[in-house]
């Protein structure tokens, strides 16, 4: 006999290989971006100012994406398009090396920003449901992949550029792999049905419920403050180690580096922790300490006691959004897709906020002073993630089964 809860857990253990797949390519093909972006640069003949105006574009595009990604997700399934999102993305990442000036290269990154977002969502969507399917947190592992492939794809790229490797013919190869092997680990993926709401099917718009958007926005908002650090580490952290503490340029690279490498590490810890505590707990607990432990590294001004402060916080902030979009598909319920957009769409302009605010901060305290306004901004939302549940939290320890978390239990909706 087939069919039954053995081949169940088979096939969904295979669409987790196969999801793992493409979240790592996802990573390579970002971190192939970013490392090309000096050789687009001077390839378009940007200054830091157009550049920048361009680079907006990106996150405008994945921004304006992610709700009709939603709907896709709520109409077709979460795994036709991450299939479509995976094969789109490879296909878009080829556009910016086109480029022959600003203005097409805006237009550009218009468009691999909106496959960046369709796949965001799909991808996320599809995890909750593999997740569902094996019945314990996979999540942060997923997301683990996609650091993996960030920063492999980061020193291809870095290699490529050392090699003379032009961005068109670097990309063009990195589509054509990738594209080639996520199209056959796509195939593992589960079916369209176990995530397609019928009235979307149907032609209708999938929308959520009134009673599920304070708690979504509440997640977006503890998502947005948490990639607001991530963006400040990202684009400040360096500066803050050679211009404040007086570091080297090439110890200055390290805590963004310690950084990255802690972040991808802990996502690979995540999914046990989260099974054995609960998301509200783990990441509560864990965003508060990294908090403290970054900033007795501003406060003590010592370079070392800085890299620590960043590797701990990397360590902290790494389960924050796979937990987030986890809570967020589970308490969506059917409307998993939709429920991920508000959340990622939210928790997604804070990486686009923190490195400003940062910047502004610093001209009127001081860069030290701004990075911990964050920080305790940071820690600050995740005192709100209790909030979240429609009851009070069990004070017993939560079973290990993920769907048995206490706090993110939601009352069943009647039917109008």
């Amino acid at each position: 006999m087939t069919g039954g809860p053995e081949s169940g857990d088979r096939r969904a253990g295979q669409a987790r290989i196969a999801l793992a797949v493409v979240f790592f390519a996802n990573g390579l093909l970002f971190g192939t971006w970013v490392l090309r972006i000096p050789a687009i640069k001077d390839q378009v003949h940007a200054d830091a100012g157009s550049l920048g105006v361009a680079l907006l574009c990106l996150a405008g595009g994945a921004l304006l994406s992610r709700p009709v990604a939603g709907q896709l997700v709520a109409r077709h399934g979460s795994g036709p398009i991450t299939r479509f999102g995976i094969t789109l993305t490879c296909l878009a990442l080829i556009l910016p090396a086109l480029a022959v000036n600003v203005v097409t290269l805006g237009l550009a990154l218009l468009g691999f920003g909106a496959a960046l977002g369709i796949l965001d969502v799909a991808i996320n969507a599809h995890g909750v449901a593999v997740q569902n399917r094996l019945g314990r947190p996979v999540m942060s592992s997923l997301h683990g992949m996609f650091s993996i492939g960030g920063l492999l794809g980061s020193l291809a790229a870095g290699g490529a550029g050392a090699g003379g490797i032009s961005p068109l013919v670097n990309f063009a190869l990195v589509a054509a792999v990738l594209g080639a092997a996520t199209f056959v680990a796509s195939a593992r993926l589960l079916p369209a049905s176990c995530d397609v709401i019928p009235e979307a099917a149907q032609g209708g718009w999938a929308s959520l419920p009134a009673g599920l958007r304070r708690p979504l926005v509440l997640l977006g908002f503890v998502g947005l403050c948490g990639m607001m650090m991530e963006g400040a580490i990202g684009d400040w952290g360096a500066i803050y180690l050679h211009s404040n503490l007086g570091t080297s340029v090439a110890l200055a690279a390290l805590g963004y580096a310690a950084y990255s490498i802690a972040m991808a590490a802990g996502r690979f810890l995540g999914d046990r922790s989260v099974a054995r505590w609960g998301e509200v707990r783990v990441v509560t607990r864990a965003v508060i300490f990294a908090g403290c432990a970054f900033a007795a590294g501003l406060l003590a001004g010592d370079p070392v006691a800085a890299v620590c402060g960043f590797t701990v916080l990397g360590i902290g902030l790494s389960i924050q959004l796979p937990a987030l979009i986890s809570m967020a598909g589970r308490l969506g319920g059917q409307n998993t897709g939709p429920a991920i957009t508000v959340v990622s769409g939210i928790a997604g302009t804070g990486m686009l906020a923190g490195p400003p605010l940062i910047g502004f901060l610093a001209q009127v305290i001081s860069l030290p002073a701004a990075l911990g306004v964050v920080s305790g901004l940071m820690v600050g939302s995740v005192l709100l993630l209790p909030s979240v549940a429609p009851g009070p939290r069990a004070a017993a320890d939560p079973p290990p089964a993920l769907a048995a978390e206490p706090s993110l239990t939601v009352p069943e909706r009647k039917s109008p």
